[in-house]
């Protein structure tokens, strides 16, 4: 368990909710109990800590999907599980097809529940890490000066510094001035961390 993980639980039945909160509660998670999905979805957008959300397939106002396509939208990037009767585990799966984490059955075993959250919580701290890293290699790049991005854009090409003064129409001693600089505040030492880096870089930005 991580410090700052937080289960949030979408469903309409306040009794099957705060059940599950009370279980995770005491395996020393936070939770946070939404019966109303509208309510919940109006919210989402303030969650700030790494968890995964519980949602219940059959509600009234708003069906589990639905809540789901809307997540979607609003590019979630925390895990989904459903949580489904019988009656629904084709609907689950068709969820899962379409990104979901992973579905239980109500009501679930203690060690398959626990099981399922915590593979949970592990992917959302992954992509949380993952998310700091582009975060701060893009501050990285963004603190180069228009040269010097210049400069490493075509180092990372593969282009040698004299082919980069004639493209640029600068000297060569002026390139690696500037290459210098831009790989101190990088921290890459050679042309292949930079063309890994800018490949990773664009890649973020897709």
């Amino acid at each position: 368990m991580t410090l700052g993980e937080c289960i949030y639980i979408v469903d309409d039945n306040e009794m099957t909710s705060q059940s599950l909160a009370f279980f995770c509660e005491s395996l020393g998670y936070e939770t946070k109990v939404w019966n109303d999905p509208e309510e919940f979805l109006e919210t989402y957008p303030t969650l700030d800590k790494i968890g995964c959300i519980v949602l219940d397939v059959r509600m009234p106002k708003k069906n589990g999907l639905e809540v789901f396509a809307e997540l979607k939208e609003q590019k979630n990037k925390l895990p989904v599980i459903f949580l489904t009767g019988h009656g629904e585990v084709r609907m689950a799966v068709h969820a899962l097809k379409d990104g979901a984490f992973d579905f239980l059955l109500k009501s679930p075993e203690e060690k398959e529940l626990i099981d399922v959250i915590e593979r949970a919580l592990r992917l959302s701290s992954d992509l949380k890490f993952k998310d700091d890293q582009m975060a701060y290699d893009q501050k990285r790049f963004d603190s180069l000066t228009e040269r010097e991005k210049d400069v490493v854009v075509l180092v990372g090409k593969g282009m040698m510094n004299k082919n980069i003064a004639d493209v640029l129409q600068i000297s060569e001693k002026t390139v690696q001035q500037h290459r210098g600089s831009a790989c101190r505040k990088l921290n890459l030492i050679n042309a292949v961390e930079i063309a890994d880096f800018l490949r990773k870089l664009k890649g973020n930005q897709r």
